[in-house]
């Protein structure tokens, strides 16, 4: 990364906190992972230990459903069906934001990671947008072609694989697609259900709307973090 993601943020004073301020909420080995900026951290050999029993989770090769799109790319998944609390600067809406009642699971959270927000910032990954329709009918057509029924938030990955797996095809070019398979949805059937009756509607948030809610953040701006780090250096 060439800019490290910025320091977690006093929810009170909103100046950065170091990992002394951490301390009362977390073992000190998670926040080493949390604050340091070593690119690798060495994980306890108890962790490691647990993480065989059921870690790392395979690679699949979705052949079926590249069969559906006569697609030339290469499409693989890795299937996840089996942080902190305090401030961070982040892309999001804030904490009053409310939103609309769609099927999307955990991607209703109002903000992204802040290492996902700061690889944004830099360009290195982009973000697209998916609508509730275009997301279930993947995760439909995911589900017929693998026999994995995938939760609503992983339908999103799901349409997105296929949008670049039909644009590889109009392009007449082979190209291998990885995405993460973040989980299941065999208990999100009434959600599946609600598709299939027709009770989903397209959503889309208009700039206003997106305008009023960062209106009402009252945290402080990546530079004015910046500024303060500086002043500390």
């Amino acid at each position: 990364m060439p800019n490290p993601p910025l320091p977690p943020l006093n929810p009170g004073t909103g100046e950065p906190i170091g990992p002394e301020a951490l301390a009362p909420l977390f073992p000190m080995e998670l926040i080493k992972q949390e604050v340091s900026g070593d690119p690798w951290v060495e994980i306890p050999e108890e962790v490691r230990e647990a993480y065989t029993l059921w870690r790392p989770t395979p690679m699949f090769r979705a052949r079926n459903l590249e069969k559906i799109l006569d697609t030339p790319a290469k499409i693989y998944y890795k299937f996840e069906g089996v942080g902190m609390t305090s401030l961070l600067p982040m892309y999001t809406l804030g904490h009053t934001f409310v939103p609309a009642k769609i099927h999307a699971g955990g991607l209703r959270y109002h903000g992204a990671g802040a290492l996902i927000s700061q690889l944004k910032a830099d360009g290195l990954i982009g973000a697209e947008a998916i609508d509730q329709i275009e997301s279930f009918e993947a995760g439909v057509m995911f589900a017929k072609a693998e026999g994995i029924i995938p939760a609503p938030e992983a339908n999103h990955a799901v349409a997105s694989v296929i949008r670049a797996a039909n644009k590889a095809k109009e392009e007449g070019v082979s190209k291998t697609i990885l995405f993460n398979m973040c989980g299941h949805g065999n208990f999100d059937m009434l959600a599946y259900q609600d598709y299939f009756a027709g009770n989903l509607e397209r959503h889309e948030m208009t700039q206003d709307e997106v305008d009023a809610a960062v209106a009402k953040i009252d945290t402080p701006t990546i530079d004015s973090v910046k500024d303060m780090l500086a002043g500390m250096m």
